[in-house]
């Protein structure tokens, strides 16, 4: 069988959830013997081996055309490098391809598996055109993908007003076995351990940045680590901003494993505030690290958390829930560590992930083998 996995800026990752979604499940796969490929937007055409059974595929965009419309462009080209490459069945990460499939045969459409990535629309980066093609790329997506696929269960009463059937996947993590080397911490801060605030995250308006940020500049006595990509116009722009102050500190784009699980282990508070919607592999990867953590208080993030977490909605409650945290018991805190990283070991395998897709797929592949006989 051989599988497609679309949507991404590729693997390995070096971007964000559906990357790291990409990374792992193309991985697993591979080592059951299917055949995946991902694609990647590229300056000229061409293949790589990434992993057993996994190439990952250059489809070469323009850099001169805007940056919205290459990402138009290499929706299109990648669905017609499915074609013409016998794919059996397509992973589409977003729904943004959608408007391709008006342009493209029907058949394609019977193959399509499409991860809508929660309300992309209500991300704050996006002007009034880009909305409104959003929203009607998800009507398309749901109107025309075979099968359609959430990795939070808060998502199926969004899109419930589709009326169709919406399957229930959730992302992975891999849970820590052994503590990380503190050394690792010592290597990259002067901040003790077990006394940093961590976040992870690209740094986009819709992730609290700013609201998180100005909470540390207000109160120096706590120390902020910031993890995340800094090369974009707003991050960049965040950096200069609060790049200056003694207790935080921007670590960059971390994509190593092994540094990200010591990060997160090591610290006192992971700070989760994505607001955009789904699930995002970040949060699993606290949980799985066992940290202790404070989330933006919305349906996607207590859907995950349930009552282990505390939860701000404002600056006033971000302060608020940081005094709390440091009067909560010790006792307390543990276990609710410990009850996130059992939901990580019993709902959010990896290997889990992939048996619900594999399912998925053979369910595609015998319908278009039926389909082919009239």
């Amino acid at each position: 069988m051989r599988i497609a996995i679309l949507g991404t800026r590729g693997i390995p990752n070096r971007y964000g959830g559906f990357e790291r979604f990409a990374e792992e499940i193309s991985c697993i796969l591979g080592s059951r013997g299917l055949e995946v490929f991902v694609t990647r937007p590229a300056d000229n055409k061409g293949m790589e081996v990434f992993s057993l059974n996994v190439m990952v595929v250059d489809i070469p965009v323009s850099k001169l055309l805007p940056q919205n419309l290459q990402t138009i462009v290499y929706d299109f080209l990648s669905l017609k490098w499915c074609l013409k490459n016998n794919i059996d069945v397509i992973i589409e990460c977003g729904y943004a391809f959608s408007p391709s499939l008006l342009l493209l045969p029907r058949s394609i459409r019977n193959k399509i598996i499409t991860n809508p990535d929660g309300l992309e629309y209500n991300r704050s980066k996006w002007g009034l055109i880009a909305r409104l093609y959003l929203k009607f790329s998800e009507r398309l997506a749901f109107k025309y993908s075979e099968q359609i696929v959430c990795d939070n269960k808060a998502l199926l009463d969004v899109y419930r007003k589709y009326r169709r059937i919406i399957n229930y996947i959730p992302y992975g993590a891999n849970p820590i076995e052994v503590i990380p080397d503190p050394d690792i911490i010592r290597s990259l801060t002067s901040f003790n351990l077990n006394e940093y605030y961590l976040v992870i995250s690209r740094i986009t308006p819709e992730n609290s940045i700013e609201l998180i940020l100005n909470y540390f500049v207000g109160n120096k006595n706590r120390k902020l680590l910031v993890v995340g990509e800094t090369n974009s116009t707003y991050a960049n722009k965040i950096r200069k901003v609060y790049g200056d102050y003694e207790n935080i500190v921007f670590l960059g784009g971390i994509y190593d494993q092994v540094v990200l699980n010591a990060l997160r282990y090591h610290c006192k508070l992971y700070i989760h505030g994505h607001t955009a919607g789904g699930t995002n592999p970040s949060l699993l990867e606290a949980m799985a690290c066992r940290c202790f953590i404070l989330a933006h208080k919305n349906q996607f993030n207590q859907a995950v958390l349930g009552e282990d977490a505390l939860y701000f909605s404002s600056a006033k409650s971000l302060a608020k829930r940081i005094d709390e945290f440091d009067c909560i018991e010790a006792d307390t805190i543990e276990n609710c560590k410990q009850r996130n990283f059992d939901k990580i070991e019993l709902y959010y395998s990896w290997d889990g992930v992939a048996d619900e897709y594999e399912k998925i797929f053979n369910q595609i592949v015998c319908l278009n083998k039926d389909k082919s006989k009239f």
